[in-house]
């Protein structure tokens, strides 16, 4: 590869969630925390609502990577850290870039990092890192 690195700006992807959503992705993971579809529950634990699950969230990076690259090329690895609360009804941006870690002759491989915004704010909900291999 030398000196060159490719990188490049991933293009953005918009994803909301709603409090149904939230209920189904509970149910079929099997999460029974009530801070995910109880609201009541979410305000004695001091949310100000319902509040997204930390795996939907680590979907929406996983969609993202895959958006990118229209579906091609295996997600090596893929890791996230929740900061804040993402709420039903708020419009939520996974931002990212790559960069070319190497190209051997299998393909290439990039390390991505990314954040998920809320649109209207500002405010960092989840940053990840992931590594993407893709076939030559």
């Amino acid at each position: 590869m030398g000196d060159q690195v490719n990188s490049v700006n991933m293009p953005d992807l918009a994803v909301s969630t709603d409090s149904t959503m939230l209920f189904m992705f509970s149910a079929i993971t099997w999460n029974r925390h009530r801070i995910h579809y109880d609201a009541e529950a979410a305000r004695q634990e001091g949310h100000a609502d319902v509040v997204a699950q930390r795996a939907l969230i680590g979907n929406f990076f996983a969609r993202h990577l895959k958006s990118w690259r229209s579906g091609q090329g295996n997600l090596e690895r893929l890791s996230w850290k929740v900061v804040n609360s993402a709420l039903p009804g708020q419009e939520l941006i996974v931002k990212g870039t790559g960069r070319e870690l190497r190209t051997d002759p299998r393909g290439d491989t990039w390390w991505c990092e990314q954040e998920l915004i809320v649109a209207s704010t500002q405010q960092v909900i989840a940053t990840a890192q992931a590594e993407v291999g893709f076939p030559s």
